[in-house]
């Protein structure tokens, strides 16, 4: 992170296997991060904890913002999408957290899977992205993912899944707005307004639901809070290096360290329908990415012969 975020004005790169990189160490943090937060929400409150943990990471932003030139670097024309994007992330992180008390937290994260597709999805309207039929088709496939993990009208649905759900569509939301507003503004500027959004709305909540908490969960709170600032830089920089369709279904790794923290902390291990559901919506995330090379490639052919 010796570069810190990008300035104000940087605008979008065409880099897409550094974003793909980029991507995959920020869900490697996530994955950190989701663990940490259901091992803090056997104490803590929900507002609670998110309170305390955007106190943190803004705490620890503030050395990265002025080697990134400042309050200037903060700038932005875009207040209202910056609110809206706050919003989403409110309601994503609440339903997911509320969601991961009564969750598996591979089945969870598995769940939330359908976010890259949502993003997919919503970068036509939002962002005047292409997305071709082929595309459309995985979109499609992957939502029959999500049903076979969610389980509707049998046994073994939880009405806790809804909220996963819910999250998902929250968080793809406020992930393609993140793009949208790398055209313009920086990292720090994104970090800051989401992090002082959450602060101040979980901060009026906090008290109302305040707990007691020792010093193993602070611990918790300051790893936390770590895992959850290098994982979003990491993102905001996948973000601007490449479209939403490339670096989104990297996603899917955070199942990985998921099922490898829950089976560890708390003997959770997900049972066979979740694993089908995944693995559906694995592939369509994975024939995305397919598509998305054979028509980068094709593009390339079609300006070669033009030039030629």
């Amino acid at each position: 992170m010796s570069a810190g975020p990008s300035p104000a004005g940087a605008g979008l790169q065409d880099r897409p296997l550094r974003g793909i990189v980029f991507m995959i160490l920020a869900f490697l943090c996530v994955s950190m991060t989701d663990a940490l937060s259901k091992a803090a929400l056997q104490t803590l409150s929900t507002p609670q904890m998110l309170a305390l943990r955007s106190a943190l990471v803004l705490m620890m932003l503030l050395p990265v913002i002025a080697r990134s030139g400042g309050i200037a670097t903060l700038r932005t024309g875009r207040p209202g999408e910056h609110l809206i994007r706050v919003g989403l992330s409110l309601v994503s992180m609440f339903c997911f957290f509320e969601a991961l008390r009564h969750l598996e937290l591979a089945t969870a994260i598995a769940i939330g899977f359908v976010a890259p597709l949502m993003m997919t999805a919503m970068s036509v309207p939002l962002l005047g992205e292409r997305v071709g039929l082929h595309r459309w088709s995985a979109i499609v496939v992957g939502f029959i993912g999500a049903l076979v993990i969610l389980r509707p009208g049998s046994e073994g649905f939880q009405p806790a899944a809804v909220l996963a759900v819910v999250a998902a569509a929250a968080w793809a939301g406020s992930m393609v707005l993140v793009r949208r507003l790398s055209r313009t503004d920086s990292d720090a500027a994104g970090m800051t307004f989401q992090n002082v959004g959450v602060l101040l709305v979980m901060g009026i909540l906090a008290p109302f639901a305040w707990r007691p908490m020792g010093l193993s969960g602070f611990v918790i709170i300051v790893f936390m809070a770590l895992t959850l600032m290098v994982g979003q830089w990491f993102m905001f920089r996948a973000f601007r290096l490449a479209p939403v369709g490339v670096v989104a279904p990297f996603q899917y790794l955070e199942l990985v360290g998921a099922t490898l923290f829950g089976w560890l902390i708390w003997d959770e291990f997900p049972d066979g329908q979740v694993w089908v559901g995944a693995g559906i919506l694995i592939a369509s995330g994975l024939y995305v990415i397919w598509r998305e090379r054979v028509r980068a490639a094709e593009s390339a052919a079609r300006a070669a012969t033009g030039s030629g």
